[in-house]
């Protein structure tokens, strides 16, 4: 399998308190596509969610590196679902409080 030519790599550490991300331009850009395709679903009133993954049948979009150096880099993620809320489905399913009117 040839590895991506872009660089867009999720870490989490030890405990998973914290992450870190390594992009390059090319890498970038395939996270904004996907973030703005997500933004136009919730400009139309859509719930929607997307995958990003290593190993994806689609190709992979996730690059699977991290830095050597960094003891605090631990876990490698493989696979990212990023969803998107309208202020209703959020407020029903509890990721955050009614607006008071």
């Amino acid at each position: 399998m040839t590895p991506p030519a872009h660089l867009l790599s999720f870490v989490a550490s030890e405990p998973a308190n914290m992450g870190s991300i390594h992009v390059d331009l090319p890498g970038l850009e395939l996270l904004i596509s996907q973030l703005e395709l997500l933004r136009s679903q919730l400009q139309s009133n859509d719930c929607p969610h997307t995958h990003l993954t290593a190993y994806g049948i689609d190709g992979d979009q996730l690059t699977t590196t991290k830095l050597p150096d960094q003891p605090t880099e631990v876990h490698q993620v493989i696979h990212v679902k990023i969803y998107g809320w309208t202020e209703q489905w959020a407020v029903r399913h509890g990721l955050k409080p009614a607006q008071l009117p």
